[in-house]
């Protein structure tokens, strides 16, 4: 019995030479008035979220979260209610959900019937989903009608709707111990647009409310993609002769 007492006595003083300094640190980040996630429960740490992401918006809320079926219900001060969901962490230092506000808001304006119509009109296709809304198209035309076809198509998608000022966060999805992140994806906030040509696949995506959204921007995403396309066909081909 002596000899039990004598191995916990050990085990606890390693336990604290080893641990200690962390478990003060996490007790001192989880109480501090630095941390924004301090003192929240997982409603209010996601009208934190929802109201940084949506500045122009108050939001409250209407069913609280429950983790068990991943679903809260809130709705914003003209009483449009939405999901959140999606939780990814709700910790001392990290925080993440997504919401269906945007999304609603775009239903509201029939979008997908927006964006069918205007892709149609330029020979893609519509695919979504309950998070993403994508546009898919391929061809043999040259790069320069290609880019401008192109730019021309998302320039009318982004703008057949009326959107709220959205703050994206920065880092999404990238977690690193004792740094505070915290964010909410809006569901249906980036349009994605897939050009297939010569076996490759032309990558652009463009975000709603994004405030650097300008017709010279969407252009350029376009030449990037298109540009960078026709260089890997390039390349194919001289690794397959």
């Amino acid at each position: 019995m002596k000899k039990f007492g004598m191995y916990l006595l050990i085990l606890l003083l390693c336990v604290s030479l080893s641990g200690c300094s962390e478990i003060v640190k996490l007790l001192n980040d989880t109480n501090s008035e630095d941390n924004p996630l301090s003192g929240k429960n997982t409603d209010e740490r996601i009208i934190m979220c929802l109201e940084e992401e949506y500045p122009e918006h108050d939001f409250v809320v209407v069913k609280s979260f429950n983790k068990e079926n991943d679903s809260g219900k809130f709705e914003d001060e003209n009483g449009m209610e939405f999901k959140v969901h999606g939780l990814v962490y709700d910790n001392t230092y990290h925080f993440g959900c997504r919401n269906d506000y945007l999304k609603g808001l775009l239903e509201k304006q029939d979008y997908l019937n927006e964006v069918s119509d205007i892709a149609e009109e330029y020979g893609f296709n519509v695919d979504y989903s309950e998070e993403t809304i994508g546009i898919e198209g391929d061809g043999k035309e040259n790069s320069s009608d290609l880019i401008v076809r192109i730019s021309e198509m998302v320039q009318k998608i982004l703008n057949s709707v009326e959107t709220p000022q959205i703050t994206y966060p920065k880092e999404a999805g990238s977690f690193s111990t004792g740094k505070i992140n915290f964010y909410s994806i809006p569901c249906w906030g980036q349009l994605t647009c897939l050009y297939h040509m010569q076996g490759h696949t032309a990558v652009m995506t463009f975000r709603f409310g994004d405030e650097n959204r300008t017709e010279e921007n969407i252009r350029d995403i376009v030449t990037e993609a298109i540009e960078q396309t026709e260089r890997n066909i390039e390349e194919d081909k001289i690794n397959k002769s």
